[in-house]
């Protein structure tokens, strides 16, 4: 399998890694029948990328093979801010989808143990096409039998109707919000765009809480959370309720 090298993949602190991390368990409780699960937000810099490739690397650390498939293919975030290299010409998703290369040639084992990328070589001004094709479902089944986990990193519901298709081959979406900047609007239409797929919300991610804000406790209402957690701006939420529901919240 061909090699790729994360170069800008920062160490996080101890409180926000733990608060990933309880995000990696919870999924867990999910059951064994989710294994894809996409990552979306509403709108752009919710900070959807930030969290699927953190909760990959989580993931992969703990020893479970996870592959992250970029699917973000109008305007990759994983490919522009996290270093992605390779010492061979990289090729990716829209090369295979289009026909142009094989599984194994988009395939990539990176320096993350037991972490795996299918990785945006280079943008696609329109690429509903590539994603309702037969070999995009063939794509996530055959991962399904490679890997313990798949995370599916997609542009926002909001802007484009890519994530829509996309969730249809998953188990199950992690919805980003961002706290205090996504109208509330927004993310219910979100939730509601979602449950036409018929494809599970497994829980929503509140990025960059600020506990004292007055705003907080609707979301805080809202999705019904017991734990968040504030740091350099990035805050998370899950809920004790949602346990008891084998979903995270």
């Amino acid at each position: 399998m061909k090699e790729l090298m994360i170069r800008n993949l920062p160490e996080l602190p101890f409180d926000m890694s733990e608060a990933l991390n309880q995000l990696r368990v919870n999924l867990g409780f999910c059951g064994d029948q989710v294994k894809a699960v996409m990552v979306t937000s509403s709108v752009p810099n919710e900070g959807k990328s930030f969290v699927a490739m953190q909760l990959w690397k989580q993931m992969a650390e703990v020893g479970t093979p996870t592959l992250l498939i970029d699917c973000d293919l109008r305007n990759s975030e994983l490919r522009s801010k996290y270093g992605i290299s390779s010492t061979e010409k990289l090729i990716g998703s829209a090369h295979y989808l289009a026909g142009r290369a094989e599984l194994e040639d988009v395939l990539y084992q990176t320096n993350v143990p037991n972490g795996y990328i299918l990785p945006v070589a280079s943008a696609i001004a329109n690429p509903t096409i590539l994603l309702e094709g037969e070999r995009f479902a063939k794509m996530v089944e055959t991962c399904r039998k490679m890997f313990g986990y798949i995370l599916i990193d997609t542009p926002p519901i909001g802007s484009v109707a890519d994530a829509l298709n996309i969730a249809t081959h998953c188990d199950g979406t992690v919805l980003v919000v961002r706290s205090g900047s996504t109208p509330r609007k927004m993310v219910d239409n979100s939730v509601q765009l979602l449950k036409r797929t018929e494809t599970p919300l497994l829980g929503i991610v509140l990025n960059r809480a600020d506990m004292n804000s007055k705003s907080n406790l609707y979301y805080h209402r809202y999705y019904r959370s017991g734990y968040y957690y504030n740091h350099q701006g990035y805050g998370y939420g899950y809920g004790q309720q949602a346990k008891k529901n084998n979903k995270v919240k």
